[in-house]
């Protein structure tokens, strides 16, 4: 059976529906929704793109507005200590969060590609349920891989593969000077 079909078959989906009596005696509806993921579809689960930079970008738009803000008020009062501290602050939380915009930019920039490589191998790979075994049917010969930990063994897969065809894992605009 294919991969993501194991995976789909792996993951069972329930609905509670009930009442319970709440405060002054009157029943009140409950609805809850109940999903469990089997250990073979956890172990067969698709590799994850790293996490997009949008949050971290948002946060330094805010925060370097607000330490604007204050740079403004310190201006205007120089001896409020408030102003200083939300000054601080938010410098503070506008470079925290800087860092944190580039640091995810990079990984995306990097991992970005690999994963969607290794995506591309974990849909046309294959479970055996008999002898608990991954083929992976990528460029070249089918490589049969043990189930447990799939993602990471598909996204270094994809990584061999991509230096196999001269490409380096790591672009040079990633920080590397030449």
């Amino acid at each position: 059976m294919s991969v993501p079909v194991a995976v789909r078959d792996g993951r069972i989906t329930g609905e509670v529906r009930g009442s319970v009596t709440g405060r002054y005696g009157y029943d009140v509806p409950v609805r809850g929704r109940v999903v469990h993921v089997s250990a073979l579809a956890r172990a067969l689960a698709a590799p994850q793109r790293p996490h997009t930079a949008a949050v971290p970008a948002v946060a330094l738009g805010i925060s370097a507005f607000l330490a604007l803000w204050n740079l403004q008020l310190v201006a205007l009062n120089p001896g409020g200590g408030s102003a200083w501290f939300g000054l601080l602050f938010f410098a503070a939380i506008a470079a925290g969060s800087g860092w944190l915009l580039r640091v995810r930019q990079r990984r995306l920039r990097v991992l970005g590609p690999l994963v969607d490589n290794a995506m591309m191998l974990w849909r046309v790979s294959w479970y055996c349920r008999r002898c608990g075994v991954v083929s992976v049917y990528g460029p070249g010969e089918p490589v049969a891989v043990a189930a447990s930990g799939l993602a990471g063994v598909l996204v270094s897969m994809a990584e061999s593969g991509r230096r196999q065809n001269g490409q380096s894992a790591r672009p040079r605009s990633a920080g590397v000077r030449q």
